[in-house]
């Protein structure tokens, strides 16, 4: 067990001077908070540890930089809301960039762009016609109509878990069609987008 006794001033001062010891401390006093927060926000073990992971990256590449920080707990706290912040912005501009491509007709004057969209579009719906009806079905009410998980629930008169389960199942085999196809860009970020929407479901 690592000696905890230390105040974070402390800590900071020893970890400017490249200190392994006094990170390792840091890491084991703050990750669980970090590891909290990441979860709350991106439902995802996963995708939370890798923030974990990231996070403190950051904070050994920028150890010398550090020992002037007051608050570290703080400090730690508004990098991980960033970090958070960053990628659901990310997320965001995948999202409407592929609603471009798959929901909208196209509007650049490229051959090649309208073939890949075309494909895109193509390639997603195949998939979507290959589910099970009453997956099909969920999928569809939820990305296509909008409507909730609670809303999919009462419509179909099934339990919210057996809805959540349905939609899981169709985002879990739609991904893996599109995995079939690694050399297409718009097939890479329907499958990021298909994960945003899976966890904030």
């Amino acid at each position: 067990m690592y000696n905890q006794t230390y105040t974070d001033k402390e800590l900071l001062h020893l970890l400017a001077q490249d200190s392994e010891y006094a990170f390792t401390v840091i890491f084991d006093r703050y990750r669980g908070k970090v590891l909290g927060t990441a979860m709350r926000m991106l439902k995802s073990t996963s995708a939370a540890e890798e923030v974990v992971q990231e996070i403190f990256m950051k904070v050994w590449a920028k150890r010398r930089e550090l020992e002037s920080v007051t608050h570290l707990q703080s400090f730690i706290a508004t990098m991980t809301r960033n970090l958070l912040f960053d990628r659901f912005k990310k997320l965001a501009h995948e999202a409407a960039y592929l609603d471009s491509l798959v929901h909208l007709k196209p509007v650049i004057n490229d051959t090649d762009h309208r073939v890949r969209t075309s494909f895109a579009h193509k390639l997603l719906q195949h998939a979507i016609d290959r589910l099970p009806p009453r997956q099909k079905q969920v999928y569809e009410m939820v990305r296509v109509q909008g409507l909730s998980i609670d809303e999919v629930s009462d419509t179909l008169s099934i339990s919210r878990n057996t809805a959540k389960s349905h939609l899981t199942a169709a985002l879990q085999a739609i991904q893996k069609h599109l995995r079939t196809h690694p050399d297409t860009f718009v097939c890479l970020v329907s499958i990021n987008v298909l994960t945003m929407v899976f966890q904030q479901s």
